[in-house]
């Protein structure tokens, strides 16, 4: 889950970290005080590299630095673009938008012409982007041969949560925010809310989500928990990283060659892959995985052309609102 980190509310404080940050960091002991030490000093490291990066960049240009504009922004991702992968582009973005907010000064990134510049780099690499393995429906049986007679806590809730994420489409953070006030039981069946989208669930995953509220009494506030290693379910909700391990459990419980790994994406993949094979349009798988473009349901499936297709539409429609 994305971090909190308070922002500097002092004048005096704050004036004097803006200077600081404006000069090459040696050491990550800055980057601890304006984060809070809430992030892992690898991280902390990464953070420093990517903005002594953007500080050199803007002192060869006679640029400020803090606050950035969104054109000098923009001129450095070209830059980096020219040697750097998506994901460093992405990473660069999220370093130059933490230092402005920690700050409370404009972020550059939120700009019309940053996201344009970074739309038009995932558009220019998509073909440097390794799509998630697909887990589906073959996959989720497979797994309840397996876990059905399950009574640990941990192989409980692990075959509850790959059944309601598939069925559901759910994103990662969807799985973490489920709480038991989002789930309604009917009969052999059960629904589920998401962002007021109501989802039918199977008889399987019904099942499987019942299994494991009645094993962990859990009654009120989130299904999804962490257990430790003495099988106590304690009261916060899996984290991203949680539900990652979830899935690459799958994976190894399944036998998979070592180069096939679910991710916490594969739900979303492998659905849109089964619902195509079935014979639904992209545009209903569309609405099924409620995604706000095509694009996205268009690469799970393979068809590449339409999501590009769908990648410029939405470039022309944003230079439209910028001019």
């Amino acid at each position: 889950m994305a971090k909190k980190i308070p922002i500097i509310e002092d004048d005096h404080i704050k004036q004097h970290s803006i200077e600081q940050f404006k000069s090459i960091a040696d050491t990550i002991e800055l980057w601890q005080q304006l984060t809070h030490r809430m992030y892992a000093d690898n991280t902390l490291v990464a953070f420093k590299n990517d903005w002594n990066m953007f500080i050199s960049f803007c002192h060869q240009l006679n640029q400020c630095c803090l606050p950035a504009s969104a054109d000098v922004t923009c001129r450095f991702i070209e830059k980096m673009a020219q040697t750097r992968k998506l994901s460093s582009l992405k990473r660069y973005i999220v370093t130059i938008g933490l230092v402005h907010k920690c700050h409370a000064l404009p972020n550059p990134c939120t700009s019309s012409d940053v996201k344009l510049a970074m739309f038009q780099q995932r558009m220019d690499k998509h073909d440097d982007y390794t799509q998630a393995q697909g887990f589906c429906d073959n996959h989720l049986q497979q797994l309840h041969t397996l876990f059905s007679s399950a009574t640990k806590p941990k192989d409980v809730r692990d075959m509850a949560i790959w059944a309601l994420t598939f069925e559901g489409m759910l994103k990662r953070s969807e799985v973490a925010a489920l709480t038991v006030n989002d789930i309604e039981f009917i009969d052999n069946k059960s629904l589920i809310t998401i962002n007021s989208h109501l989802i039918e669930l199977s008889e399987l995953a019904t099942e499987a989500v019942k299994k494991w509220l009645t094993l962990s009494l859990i009654e009120t506030g989130f299904i999804f928990r962490r257990i430790d290693r003495h099988d106590n379910i304690g009261d916060s909700p899996l984290d991203h990283s949680s539900i990652y391990r979830v899935f690459r459990r799958a994976s190894q419980e399944l036998d998979l060659p070592v180069d096939v790994i679910f991710s916490g994406q594969s739900p979303r993949v492998g659905a849109s892959q089964d619902l195509a094979r079935s014979g639904l349009s992209i545009h209903q798988i569309q609405t099924q995985g409620r995604w706000k473009s095509p694009a996205m349901p268009a690469q799970y499936i393979g068809d590449r052309g339409y999501r590009d297709q769908e990648l410029k539409h939405f470039a022309k429609k944003n230079q439209k609102d910028i001019d």
